[in-house]
């Protein structure tokens, strides 16, 4: 059969032979090198967050559908695409599990260095979207204390409990999983600054797994350099992969925005890409998503410390070496890197969902 359709896709985005490979041509190009040149004679581009799509990249191509296998879209200029009748989809929730892993792990790691007890904390997640509500799913299940912090679902009637920014900030972990919004009633760029910063808790925790601006980096550092600061643990940076080697020498883990990588993630993130794919060209949906999906994994540990079963399951500290230990010549070029290989754990093995393990009792419920 021959294909019907071309279709430009980030080297990174896994599964899409097995979903595409009937339908159409599929060209692998590195996302940060896809190009106007590259895209002339596509149907489709398939991308994730490193590949900004605007005008610049698609004027006088055929492309009629643009994907991002990613939960964000701030790397799309939507406003153009539509006044070009170019459809676009997105893959909100398809890495909120990974993400929500990436969170346990980051705190279990740092219980573990600080001697903290995981279930004595009080979890403050900014941002209720798909990601935070996926971690208080998980929160709920361990019986961890968390509150909760989202004006705009606030306003517009979500009817669990909400608090203020600055209760959130008095928490013993702050996460944040907000999109990039530069304008409107709720902006989040440089949400946390120096103000917000010296807020944070003594000897606390703050993860950033959103977006990289949504803390200004330079406020941060110096932060960092005060006494009695809390940790951080940070996935996402300003000007990646050109990141602040100052700010990655300080925070206590630091990785190269990947967060959401597990395999079912990546795999999840491909799927719902290709039923968007389908719709728009009005393609039969003839694969199904369990088709992806290995055998799971097995975690036989007998600990029954549970900070290190999910470090088990997820030991965050090998991504946060990879990137920390990398010379800072090569740190940006080593960032994209990591970020491709990231589902491989440098222990030999792969990250998944916790959907993807048999689980010890004691962390069941998450799988």
């Amino acid at each position: 059969m021959s294909s019907k359709y071309k279709i430009v896709v980030d080297e990174n985005m896994p599964g899409i032979e097995r979903l595409f490979g009937d339908i159409a041509e599929i060209v692998k190009v590195n996302g940060r090198a896809i190009s106007n040149q590259i895209l002339l004679d596509a149907d489709a581009l398939l991308c994730r967050s490193i590949t900004p799509v605007n005008q610049s990249l698609l004027k006088g191509t055929r492309v009629k559908f643009v994907g991002t296998a990613t939960i964000g879209t701030d790397h799309l200029d939507t406003f153009w695409l539509q006044s070009q009748s170019i459809q676009w989809s997105n893959a909100a929730g398809c890495n909120a599990a990974a993400v929500a892993q990436y969170v346990l792990s980051a705190i279990s790691f740092w219980c573990l260095k600080r001697d903290r007890k995981l279930q004595e904390l009080t979890i403050g997640i900014v941002g209720a979207g798909n990601v935070g509500s996926e971690i208080a799913l998980c929160l709920d299940s361990l019986k961890i204390n968390y509150l909760l912090c989202d004006p705009p679902l606030q306003e517009m009637g979500d009817k669990r409990t909400f608090v203020e920014l600055p209760e959130i900030l008095n928490c013993d972990v702050v996460t944040l999983h907000v999109p990039l919004e530069k304008k409107g009633k709720y902006p989040t760029f440089h949400l946390l600054d120096n103000w917000e910063l010296n807020q944070l808790k003594n000897n606390g925790l703050l993860i950033n797994a959103s977006r990289g601006a949504v803390i200004n980096n330079q406020s941060l550092t110096e932060y960092l350099q005060r006494e009695n600061s809390a940790d951080a643990a940070i996935d996402v940076f300003e000007s990646e992969p050109n990141i602040s080697i100052e700010l990655l020498s300080r925070v206590l883990l630091g990785t190269p925005h990947i967060a959401g990588h597990t395999l079912e993630g990546k795999l999840r993130g491909s799927w719902l890409i290709y039923k968007a794919f389908c719709e728009s060209f009005d393609e039969e949906l003839t694969k199904q998503e369990g088709m992806l999906y290995p055998d799971k994994n097995i975690c036989d540990s007998q600990s029954e410390n549970i900070e290190e079963l999910f470090l088990e399951v997820y030991d965050i500290e090998l991504d946060s070496l990879a990137l920390k230990q990398t010379k800072s010549s090569q740190v940006a070029a080593q960032f994209d890197v990591l970020r491709k290989n990231a589902t491989q754990l440098s222990n030999g093995k792969t990250r998944r969902d916790y959907s993807g393990w048999s689980l010890p009792s004691l962390i069941t419920p998450l799988g």
